[in-house]
């Protein structure tokens, strides 16, 4: 018998929807759940002033389906900024799941 993990059938992307950390280091991720594509890449962000560290985030593109990002309409394509952390991705998870309500009448 097959036993069906509950978030599998949720309609929210949870943290299992996305690739760890240590792949955002080398290379972006893209992915979509019920016709909502996103896309996370690590960014940097100069210093504000002289001496400081770059600061690292995860940025994170979002558009309604069905294209992918190379063929998206860019007016189309959102965009916001987390931390690169852990923290970061729980919140992405929750943004994209709300992302994902707000436009399930239109995909």
């Amino acid at each position: 018998m097959t036993v069906i993990k509950k978030e599998y059938i949720s309609r929210d992307i949870v943290r299992s929807d996305l690739l760890p950390l240590s792949f955002l280091k080398r290379s972006a991720y893209t992915g979509s759940k019920f016709g909502l594509r996103f896309r996370l890449e690590r960014a940097e962000k100069e210093p504000e002033g002289e001496g400081g560290e770059k600061e690292v985030y995860i940025r994170c593109l979002y558009w309604p389906g069905p294209f992918a990002y190379d063929h998206a309409a860019k007016e189309s394509i959102g965009e916001e900024d987390f931390p690169f952390s852990e923290e970061g991705l729980l919140s992405i998870c929750s943004f994209l799941s709300s992302r994902l309500h707000e436009l399930e009448g239109e995909i």
